[in-house]
C-alpha cells in the first residue's frame, strides 16, 4: 500500500469513527512508523482461547541500555496501529507498546466482550474478566519481561469502552498489578455499575494514578447534532446509575492522582485518538503524578 493510499484510508476510517461506534476496519500502520519502532507480533493461547500480541519497540539509540516503561493496551487489533500512526518520535526511555488482541481481521472482535466484562445476573454473555486478568499476568507479562528490557515498576494498563471496564476491574480488584490505569469511556452500563466495589475503601492501597476519559457527547448526548448517531435504543441500553464523572469523584476521595478528562465535541468513537495520546503521555511519565 502506498503512503497516499494509506492516508486516504486513514481519513475514511476517521470519518466512520465520528459516529458513536468505532470502525471495525483496521487502519494500516504508516510506513514512516517503521523508522521509529521495531514492530512484531506473537500468537499465543490461554485457556484454549487464541490471542495475538502486537509489540512496538522504540529504535532509539539508548533503547537497549536502560529498562523502559511499558504500556499494555487492550483492543490491540484496532488501536495498536491507530496509536502508532499518531506518533512522530520515540526518544530514549519511550515506553514499549504492547497491544493485546486476537488473530482476527476485525478491529474489535466479539471475543473482547467475553474477556473484558464481569459476570452479570441473567446474562450468559461475557463474564471472563478474571480469566483474562490471569492471562495477562501468567502469559503476557512474563513473555514481555523475559524478552524485552522493561521496568516492571512502570507499567500502565489502558483500554476503551469494554476495555475501559476491564481496566477498572483490575484497578479495583488487583491494584498492584499495574502502576497507572487509564479507563477510556468505560462501559459502566454493563451490570449497571456493578464494577464499582460496594465496600470501602475502593482500593487496598490506591494506584499511582488512575485516569478516566469520556467524549462530551457521551456525557451529554443531546449536544450531538451529527447525522451518524447511535440509535436511541442503544443509547438507552448504555445508561448507568453510575456515570464516569461520578466514579471519578468517588475515586478521587481515595486516590490523589485521580484524573477526569472530557474530550469536547467527541463521541464514543471519535474520542479514541485523544485517549491514546493520553495513554502514551502517562506511560512515558509526561503527566504530573
Amino acid at each position: 500500500m502506498t503512503r497516499t493510499t494509506a492516508f486516504i484510508t486513514l481519513v475514511m476510517l476517521c470519518a466512520l469513527s465520528a459516529s458513536g461506534q468505532p470502525s471495525q476496519q483496521i487502519v494500516p500502520i504508516q510506513s514512516r512508523v517503521y523508522r521509529l519502532f521495531d514492530i512484531s507480533q506473537c500468537d499465543t493461547a490461554y485457556n484454549g482461547n487464541p490471542y495475538r500480541l502486537y509489540i512496538a519497540r522504540p529504535k532509539a539509540p539508548d533503547a537497549n541500555k536502560e529498562k523502559t516503561p511499558v504500556l499494555y493496551m487492550l483492543d490491540g487489533n484496532g488501536q495498536f496501529p491507530m496509536l502508532l500512526n499518531q506518533l512522530t518520535e520515540a526518544p530514549a526511555n519511550f515506553p514499549l507498546i504492547v497491544g493485546i488482541g486476537y488473530p482476527s481481521d476485525m478491529a474489535y472482535p466479539r471475543e473482547r466482550v467475553r474477556d473484558y466484562t464481569i459476570p452479570i445476573e441473567g446474562s450468559e454473555e461475557g463474564g471472563g474478566a478474571e480469566t483474562f486478568y490471569r492471562f495477562l499476568c501468567e502469559t503476557v507479562k512474563p513473555f514481555i519481561e523475559k524478552n524485552y528490557p522493561v521496568d516492571t515498576t512502570r507499567q500502565t494498563l489502558c483500554g476503551h469502552s469494554h476495555g475501559g471496564l476491564f481496566v477498572l476491574y483490575v484497578a479495583f480488584r488487583h491494584t498492584p498489578a499495574f502502576r497507572h490505569y487509564l479507563a477510556a469511556s468505560p462501559s459502566l452500563w454493563w451490570g449497571n455499575g456493578k464494577i464499582v466495589p460496594t465496600s470501602r475503601p475502593l482500593f487496598p492501597s490506591p494506584p499511582q494514578s488512575i485516569t478516566i476519559t469520556l467524549g462530551e457527547y457521551e456525557e451529554n448526548p443531546l449536544l450531538d447534532k451529527s447525522p451518524r448517531q447511535l440509535p436511541a435504543g442503544i443509547k438507552k441500553q448504555r445508561q448507568s446509575d453510575v456515570s464516569a464523572r461520578d466514579l471519578h469523584q468517588l475515586i478521587a476521595k481515595e486516590s490523589p492522582n485521580a484524573r477526569f478528562i472530557l474530550y469536547e465535541g467527541k463521541t464514543h468513537g471519535s474520542s479514541i485518538p485523544g485517549f491514546l495520546q493520553e495513554a502514551i503521555r502517562i506511560a512515558a511519565g509526561n503527566t504530573a503524578e
